[in-house]
């Protein structure tokens, strides 16, 4: 039988409080992104986001933009992953089936330890009550199951990398923006230091070396070029921004700009592109 010292307990308190204290830092990040895509509306569109139907495409686990959007506005997040909202058997039972049991032990464990310090956080950074109401739902973003002209904004926060048909999501975005409804989108480019979604910085843009490289998600690895076609094929008031991380390039040695040549050095070293435009 295995048995616990003081020690031991020790180490369990202390990695305990270290994801208390990350958790913390994670809502914080999160408000802070979301009072930047609020800015970033105001300068380019002279748009608030108070009193609008919002969709929020890719809501995530911990849907943070779905719960600060609901504060003034009609929200609704969207999801292929189960979202857990309520502890109760019915719910486990949808993400079990739906993703898999290693997803929902992640998800239970996280929901039971961590996420009402996180959601604590948020509410307190942006003063808002957890009771207000807001809807998450199962859906692909390939299919929308909404009307026409149905939204005055739509969100999305580092997904459409993980969405197999772009173009298709594009369609469904313009489908139910109403006229003159803004979009904000922001997307972690393939080619980017973390684009392949491994954080090692001994071994920067392994996905684009090497060849062999399996992504543990999946990734459409589209490049910026790409992405810019296909908006501006269904959207003629867009603006594309991307700029360079000045923490990333110190990892762009002369011998790494060798071997990634067939790439910019902004696509190297950029941070997530922005898009954002009008119907």
């Amino acid at each position: 039988m295995e048995t616990y010292t003081r020690s031991n307990l020790k180490d369990y308190f202390l990695l305990f409080k270290k994801r208390l204290i990350s958790t913390k830092q994670y809502a914080r990040n999160n408000y802070v992104k979301f009072l930047k895509i609020q800015k970033d509306l105001r300068t380019e569109f002279n748009f608030e986001l108070k009193n609008k139907k919002v969709l929020d495409i890719g809501c995530g686990q911990r849907y943070p933009y779905t719960y600060l959007l609901s504060k003034h506005n009609n929200a609704i997040g969207i999801d292929l992953d189960v979202i857990l909202l309520r502890h109760d058997y019915r719910n486990y039972k949808a993400i079990i089936y739906k993703n898999g049991l290693n997803r929902f032990l992640k998800t239970f464990l996280r929901s039971l330890l961590f996420d009402r310090q996180y959601f604590k956080e948020l509410s307190r950074l942006s003063e808002k009550s957890r009771k207000s109401q807001f809807i998450i739902k199962h859906m692909n973003a390939e299919d929308l199951k909404f009307k026409e002209n149905s939204f005055d904004f739509v969100l999305s926060i580092l997904s459409f990398e993980h969405f197999k048909n772009v173009e298709m999501c594009v369609k469904e975005v313009k489908r139910v923006l109403k006229k003159g409804g803004k979009f904000y989108i922001t997307v972690d480019i393939y080619t980017k230091l973390h684009g392949g979604h491994e954080i090692n910085p001994k071994r920067p843009w392994n996905h684009l070396l090497n060849k062999n490289f399996k992504p543990n998600v999946y990734l459409n690895k589209l490049r910026m070029e790409e992405y810019e076609t296909i908006f501006s094929k269904h959207f003629k008031k867009i603006r594309f921004i991307c700029k360079e991380d000045p923490e990333v390039k110190r990892y762009l040695t002369p011998e790494l700009k060798d071997q990634l040549s067939n790439y910019s050095e902004i696509e190297l070293t950029m941070y997530p592109l922005i898009i954002m435009g009008e119907k």
